[in-house]
């Protein structure tokens, strides 16, 4: 049951900072170089995004569920989101610069952003998780 908490949880707290970040990621102009890349936004697949979302949460929330020894649930959270969103976001960041012709401000705002809603997307699995019963 904790899994499944865990994903809609994490999925729909991803969705909302994603949402938050490039509104105001966009609004400041950072990311202009974007918009020639991306959909125009009669265009976008919003379902696919969701879709996106609840895999990131349940893939997020089946690793710690896996690794997590039940200790603190902040500091185990913390740890987690921390080691996954560089591990998903620093790579992407070289790949996007490598790849797209996107300005180097606006790829690493988008890598900062991805990394910190992951880490907040662990603090939060690990609040569900909580302590392991001895």
């Amino acid at each position: 049951m904790k899994l499944v908490t865990s994903t809609i949880v994490s999925a729909l707290v991803l969705f909302v900072l994603a949402f938050l970040f490039y509104w105001g990621v966009f609004s400041f102009g950072y990311m202009s170089s974007y918009l020639q890349i991306m959909r125009p936004p009669e265009d976008q697949k919003i379902l696919a995004n969701i879709a996106g979302f609840i895999v990131q949460g349940f893939i997020l929330s089946y690793i710690y569920l896996h690794y997590y020894r039940g200790e603190s649930p902040f500091k185990e959270g913390f740890t987690f989101g921390l080691l996954s969103g560089l591990f998903v976001s620093l790579p992407y960041v070289f790949f996007m610069w490598a790849n797209y012709t996107v300005r180097y401000k606006g790829v690493i705002a988008d890598g900062v952003g991805m990394g910190f809603r992951i880490l907040i997307a662990g603090m939060i699995i690990g609040l569900i998780f909580g302590k392991k019963k001895q």
